[in-house]
Parts: C-alpha cells; sequence; structure tokens
C-alpha cells in the first residue's frame, strides 16, 4: 500500500504562492504595485504578520520588489525571474535563518562581553575543551555542528546570567532545524568554512580569558556573521 507524503505548508508559504499564481495568470502584471499590507491581509483572510513574511519570501525569489513607504510592487522582468528563482521552500528558509540570525547576534554578541566580565576559570576550561575539539575534528557536519551549538551555549554559561542562557539555548536550538539547509544552500559544512568558524571561536575564548568585553563582541559578531555572508551571497535579500 503506497501514501503520498503529507507535507504542512506555512501561512506565509501558502500566501506567497498563491501571489505567485496571480503574477503567473497574468493578474498581476509587471511594475504593478500590490494592495497594501492591510488589504491584502484582509482580502486573504490572514494576519498582518504573515502578510509581511510571505512579502519577504516574494523578494527573495525575487518575483517582488519591497520598497520601504512606497509598498511592493511585481518584478518588471517576470519571466527571468521566474525561471531562474529560488525554490519557494528554499527562499522560505532563508527567510527564517536570516531573521534568526539577526536574533542571535542581538542577545550572543552581548553575551560574549559580559563572559568576558564574569566569566571564572571553569568556564574558560570548559570553553578551551570545546574549541579544542572544533578544531581537531574531521568527521560529519553533524558532529560540528554539534560541537559548535555547544560552544555558543558555553559563552552564554559563562556571561552567568540564566536568562541570557535560557534564551541562547532557545535561538541555538532554532538554528539546529536550519542545519541541512545551511550545508545544501550555504556550504557552512565544508572543510574551509569549518575551519574558519572554529578559528573564530578559539579567538572569542581569547578575548574572554583576557577579560576583553569589546574584542569579544567584536569577535563574536565576525563568528556569527560567517552564516550571515554566505546567506547574502546565495540569497541577496533574505
Amino acid at each position: 500500500m503506497n501514501f503520498d507524503a503529507i507535507k504542512v505548508h506555512s501561512a506565509p508559504e501558502v500566501l506567497a504562492q498563491q501571489i505567485i499564481e496571480q503574477i503567473k495568470a497574468g493578474k498581476l502584471k509587471p511594475g504593478e504595485c500590490l494592495p497594501s499590507q492591510r488589504e491584502l491581509a484582509r482580502m486573504f483572510e490572514v494576519g498582518l504578520g504573515t502578510v509581511r513574511e510571505a512579502l519577504k519570501i516574494l523578494d527573495v525569489m525575487g518575483c517582488v520588489e519591497v520598497l520601504r513607504g512606497k509598498g511592493s510592487f511585481v518584478a518588471e522582468n517576470l519571466s527571468a525571474i521566474l525561471n531562474g528563482a529560488p525554490r519557494l521552500e528554499d527562499a522560505l528558509e532563508a527567510v527564517s535563518l536570516a531573521e534568526l540570525m539577526k536574533a542571535r547576534e542581538v542577545v550572543e554578541i552581548g553575551a560574549a562581553g559580559l563572559a568576558a566580565e564574569k566569566a571564572d576559570a571553569e568556564n574558560i576550561k570548559r570553553l578551551r575543551e570545546i574549541t579544542s575539539r572544533m578544531i581537531a575534528v574531521n568527521a560529519s557536519s553533524e558532529t560540528y555542528y554539534e560541537n559548535d551549538f555547544k560552544f555558543h551555549i558555553a559563552v552564554a554559561e559563562a556571561a552567568q546570567n540564566q536568562a541570557i542562557l535560557e534564551i541562547v539555548k532557545l535561538l541555538v536550538g532554532k538554528t539546529h532545524t536550519h542545519t541541512n539547509f545551511m550545508d545544501k544552500a550555504l556550504g557552512i559544512s565544508l572543510p574551509s568554512e569549518m575551519k574558519q568558524c572554529s578559528q573564530s571561536a578559539v579567538r572569542v575564548v581569547d578575548w574572554i580569558e583576557k577579560n576583553d568585553a569589546e574584542r569579544a563582541t567584536e569577535e563574536m559578531r565576525a563568528h556569527l556573521n560567517i552564516v550571515t555572508v554566505n546567506l547574502k551571497q546565495q540569497f541577496p535579500r533574505p
């Protein structure tokens, strides 16, 4: 007995697909301004948040151009864009990952600075153990991500602030759901990328151990930015 796979689509994904179908059918024409976000929400009976996420997805795909203060416009060269656009699923994940990395920057850069002020000898020992494994490991991407995620949690632990630790655990856990995408679309687990990330992690710990909050925050920003840079290279408008 055979069954077709069931795929659960998010509300923004469904809305984005409906707008694409309207564009393909010629009901929305190149250069045309879409209805306002509130009007789209009313038309499709969804929330404003769903509309905003759908427009972000379409922007990443190149089907729609969102101009702040002016509105959202159907792209001019639709045939070329629709034929060469990222898959809807990839655009959705690119938007989700970009927002997640921005949230991680807000929390973890500050956590690194606080760790430089608060970390004790046990925290430093734990961080050194993890970064040593990151440098030494030459295995699967799964092992690499496991060590990298432990590093970020250990930095949060070194900040000695329970609220920050819980938030970092939540954000890191959400990042784990994107590892396949990060491998296939961004190449984060390529040897050169893993080496760059590992070396950056070591430098974060160096500055934490030296109680240099300013440089610890700068290096954590650079460490997190590795994913963001690769994301923007593959998806210029996430």
